[in-house]
């Protein structure tokens, strides 16, 4: 029922040109809200393109880095990446997303992956371009199952370094790319969620 019903939205999403939906919950509404847990769902059809995922997959076989995205094409491999995506968007759901549904109401986080896209290293030194992640995100009542709201195509993205001096800064001084971004994207939910307040 809920793939069907999640089916519907991203496709809503797409041919509405993933325009941003608006929240259909009032703050008050949304402060009701406990979180239980955050799924991340991720379809055969889904882009992963991640080296460093590859690589940590060829580093948990053994094998050679400069391997990694060949055999990144394996059903194994793809798992493995899934599994560790889906952490990664798990962890930063919960991190900006307990603090704020911490109401009565039990409810769960279901994300539905489209495309995570982290650029290489070298692509941002030849052309550059930012790392983006696109998912649609429901929040189910934890009790029976009944959807409360969706946000069926939330698209976000992470700066990258660009060119080789940009390239290096980004390496030495800031957060891994997939922290960034997931973190970019668990941020822009919890503001399109419960929007931030301007001071008084």
């Amino acid at each position: 029922m809920l793939n069907r019903l999640f089916s519907l939205c991203l496709l809503a999403a797409a041919l509405a040109g993933c325009a941003t939906v608006p929240n259909p919950l009032t703050p008050q509404q949304v402060e009701t809200l406990r979180l239980t847990t955050v799924t991340v769902e991720i379809a055969p059809a889904t882009t992963l393109w991640w080296g460093d995922g590859d690589r940590a997959y060829a580093r948990s076989k053994g094998l050679p880095e400069q391997d990694a995205e060949e055999l990144s094409k394996t059903p194994e491999a793809r798992t493995f990446i899934a599994k560790a995506a889906s952490d990664k968007i798990s962890s930063a759901l919960e991190h900006e997303l307990r603090p704020v549904l911490a109401g009565q109401r039990p409810v769960k986080v279901v994300v539905a992956l489209r495309e995570l896209r982290l650029t290489s290293i070298i692509q941002r030194i030849l052309v550059g371009g930012p790392h983006e992640m696109t998912a649609g995100v429901m929040i189910i009542d934890a009790k029976t199952g009944t959807p409360i709201l969706s946000h069926p195509g939330q698209r976000s993205i992470a700066r990258a370094g660009e060119g080789i001096g940009g390239t290096l800064v980004d390496a030495a001084f800031l957060a891994p790319p997939i922290d960034r971004l997931t973190g970019n994207f668990a941020e822009d939910f919890r503001n399109w969620l419960l929007p931030q307040q301007p001071p008084q």
